[in-house]
């Protein structure tokens, strides 16, 4: 069944919620087990289904891109709640505040992964908006999900605010399209719009470019991110930092190539001047940086701008580089993160300076946190490095080699500022009543799963060549 991943999502949201009333205090943990299960459920039924096709007379339609991202997103998600279990449980050094609503937590993150999962496969602009809203306004009630915290209710102000401007950008630039061509199929818009071209088109060209680029934080459309970042609960942080850019890249990947698609070559100019911009702001910005979690939203911001260079070559190769970095940015960023969430967890510390002398209290987790910066900056033989090199090879294609130029200087100086939280970890010595800091078994199997993709994915990068056989006709067949 082609829904069936989708569907899996959405019952298991509704049934965690459901069998939470029948819990005691004391048993409500089995809430995040059923919905590790029911993940596991949905990403086994996405694995299985190697079938495409269309439902709901051609407003869902499930084909290679959509089924390698339903496989990112899952994965996304799955983590996630692995990370939360601990804070949502109170198995924590640290007593954090208003994080209770077990169920409730993942019942919602359980339905932003739902409506993820529904926009890449939408091929209708009605059914195409209410996925975005499904999966954007879920994550306004996580980011303020601490009740008790003043920064997570400002972080969920901020976030509602700018994603409803950034929605209404969108949904006027639909109105648009509708009345130029009077179609609400994607791939007809498409087809229909040579013949429109004129000030409403550009005008709505405008306001969804406007709108892609606040969902994928992309300069300077960028604002909302380090606020909620640094405001939200740190899994849902975790979260927000690779499962937003997924959706991001879905989203442009529906309105670039699919409804823009014949304007694509012609806009690259545009694209590469994004592209600088956003890397090369996103990365000096984080120099100055002292919260870890501002930090990490500045490199997200910065990853953007590299994700750009995949949509300057008219050909497969652009879509493969971007869907092959984006699981390498989400098992590396996660890596990360699980580092972070772990050292709050046991010390509610999360300024970079805090994490001074941390190879001599645990130097296992000061190694993976090490080598996830290491390929977040690109450096070889990791699996972001690999990533990189990819989306640099198709910039370079299309004769930016400028731009390629430009993107490996702001690698080179990302390196200064990941080194900075490194220098923090084994250069500086730790605090005179630093105490060895323990690590719980599934924070401990999760890091080791992430930094295992990390090495490999680097060393062996034999799936970007599944990923390029799957979508070498996708974009071919969009682009005729």
């Amino acid at each position: 069944m082609l829904m069936l991943p989708e569907l899996l999502v959405v019952a298991t949201a509704l049934v965690v919620l459901v069998i939470d009333l029948f819990l005691s205090e004391r048993t409500r943990w089995l809430t995040g087990l059923i919905t590790l299960l029911g993940l596991l459920a949905a990403m086994a039924a996405a694995c299985t289904n190697t079938m495409h096709g269309a439902l709901l007379g051609g407003r869902f339609v499930v084909d290679a891109v959509a089924w390698w991202f339903d496989i990112l997103l899952i994965l996304a998600a799955f983590v996630t709640v692995i990370l939360s279990m601990d804070v949502l449980n109170g198995n924590t050094r640290v007593r954090m505040r208003g994080l209770g609503a077990r169920a409730e937590y993942y019942c919602v993150l359980l339905f932003t992964l739902a409506g993820m999962m529904f926009l890449i496969s939408s091929r209708d602009l009605i059914t195409f908006y209410v996925s975005l809203e499904l999966a954007t306004i879920p994550m306004f009630a996580l980011a303020a999900w601490r009740r008790d915290d003043a920064r997570s209710g400002e972080a969920g102000l901020k976030y509602v605010i700018l994603a409803a401007l950034s929605s209404s950008l969108i949904v006027y630039g639909m109105a648009l399209l509708y009345g130029l061509t009077g179609q609400t199929n994607l791939d007809a818009i498409g087809r229909i719009l040579p013949n429109h071209v004129g000030p409403a088109f550009w005008f709505a060209v405008a306001m969804l470019v406007a709108g892609a680029g606040s969902k994928f934080t992309v300069v300077p459309f960028h604002f909302w991110a380090a606020d909620v970042y640094q405001g939200a609960p740190t899994p849902i942080t975790a979260y927000l930092s690779v499962a937003s850019k997924c959706v991001g890249l879905a989203f442009m990947f529906q309105v670039l190539f699919r409804i823009f698609g014949g304007w694509l070559h012609d806009g690259s100019l545009l694209v590469s001047i994004f592209a600088a911009t956003t890397m090369t702001l996103g990365n000096t910005v984080a120099i100055v940086q002292h919260n870890i979690k501002r930090f990490m939203a500045f490199s997200a911001v910065s990853q953007a701008g590299y994700f750009l260079l995949g949509f300057l070559g008219p050909n497969e190769a652009g879509v493969a580089a971007m869907l092959f970095y984006m699981l390498v940015y989400i098992v590396t960023n996660l890596g990360v993160f699980t580092c972070i969430i772990w050292y709050q967890n046991e010390t509610g510390r999360e300024e970079i300076e805090d994490y001074r002398g941390l190879s001599q209290t645990n130097p296992i987790m000061a190694l993976m946190m090490m080598v996830s910066l290491f390929s977040l900056a690109g450096i070889p033989p990791l699996s972001g490095f690999v990533g990189k090199f990819f989306l640099f090879s198709i910039a370079s294609s299309a004769g930016y080699h400028w731009l390629v130029a430009l993107a490996a200087v702001n690698s080179t100086v990302s390196l200064y500022y990941y080194l900075r939280v490194i220098r923090q970890m084994y250069i500086e010595p730790p605090d005179a009543d630093a105490r060895r800091i323990p690590i719980t078994k599934k924070l401990a199997v999760t890091e080791a799963f992430l930094f295992a993709g990390v090495v490999i994915l680097g060393i062996v990068p034999t799936l970007y060549e599944s990923i390029h056989a799957d979508t070498a006709t996708w974009l071919a067949t969009l682009l005729r």
